[in-house]
């Protein structure tokens, strides 16, 4: 017999970020899934006023029956997994990915203007594969800014990465204002093309962002490669939301998305309130459906259903769902 899996589930309320009407959740998932989506739920302050741990089967039958009488929950699990969703459920992706065609295209006015700025700044680049430099930046460059952006990040995990580095083959791209280093930039020579992997800024000063020293890893990292004859770069991992900052600042590069489908989130709503409407239509999201990468608009009604305002390479389709329309809390087999 397989080891049974054991779900450890929140029940969360506060306060939805647009509408400032509370909200009650259900929730399961990993640390850093749970830090990502209260952020993206709630306006800052909220409650975990339950938690348990059982069998994943039995997660899902208190789950759907709506135990814990939530608005919505929010479940993570395993696809090649025995969970079956229900046809009022959805699929959303953990994570999807973004690959750029090389040589490097810009076409956004937020990316032209970063490259501006680049150049105002004077910032140039080398390249190294020194063990000695790839240290240097893992100490004051990627852990500062880790810190600085993700606090909640275990120390232990980010020692642990450290070590990962050396199972893969890779070169440093190191970005300066001619007096001395402001960022980087650790490039991954994976089989089928190269990966944007780990960028940091000197000593974690995110004022430097302004200065273009990302951007700077982003438009040199993309000309380096493309002057080795690469024709695709992976600029890595976003959240499973249109909406993300991540993913959007990897989308003014250009490129296609791709849905990570080892694991995904399993999103049921329950209630029809002010709360769940403003999060749903304020917050696309990727999902697959149909054996296909969609993303999905929650909309009112059948205003606002503009597909090439939300069509992106890579994707499948655009599908529209009127909230209206949801089977809100009913039951299903």
């Amino acid at each position: 017999m397989g080891l049974v899996k054991i779900v450890e589930l929140k029940v969360v309320r506060g306060k939805e970020r647009v509408s400032g009407e509370y909200l009650k959740i259900l929730f399961s998932g990993s640390r850093s899934d749970f830090d990502y989506i209260t952020k993206k739920v709630f306006d800052g302050d909220f409650s975990v006023i339950a938690r348990s741990k059982m069998p994943m089967s039995l997660f899902l039958l208190m789950a759907r029956s709506n135990f814990y009488q939530c608005d919505f929950a929010l479940f993570q699990y395993r696809r090649s997994s025995s969970v079956r969703l229900k046809a009022s459920e959805y699929c959303l992706p953990l994570w999807v990915g973004t690959t750029i065609s090389l040589p490097l295209q810009v076409k956004t006015n937020s990316a032209k203007n970063d490259i501006r700025i680049i150049r105002k700044n004077n910032l140039q680049y080398r390249v190294t594969d020194s063990l000695e430099s790839i240290d240097d930046f893992f100490v004051n460059f990627w852990v500062p800014t880790v810190k600085k952006r993700y606090p909640e990040k275990d120390a232990k995990d980010i020692q642990k990465e450290r070590r990962s580095w050396s199972e893969y083959r890779c070169e440093l791209l190191m970005v300066s204002d001619g007096g001395c280093d402001v960022s980087g930039v650790l490039i991954r020579y994976d089989d089928d093309c190269p990966y944007l992997w780990r960028n940091g800024l000197k000593n974690g000063d995110l004022s430097l962002w302004k200065k273009g020293a990302i951007a700077a890893t982003y438009y040199y990292g993309a000309l380096y490669l493309g002057s080795k004859g690469y024709k695709e770069l992976y600029l890595g991992l976003s959240r499973g939301f249109l909406s993300d900052g991540v993913f959007q600042y990897k989308k003014k590069w250009g490129g296609a998305v791709k849905g990570r489908d080892r694991y995904a989130f399993g999103l049921r709503v329950f209630n029809d309130s002010a709360g769940v409407r403003k999060f749903l239509t304020n917050n696309p999201v990727f999902s697959f459906y149909n054996d296909g990468l969609y993303l999905t608009v929650f909309t009112e009604g059948a205003e606002n259903r503009d597909k090439n305002k939300y069509l992106l390479d890579g994707l499948d389709g655009v599908r529209f769902v009127d909230i209206n329309a949801m089977s809100f809390g009913k039951k299903e087999r």
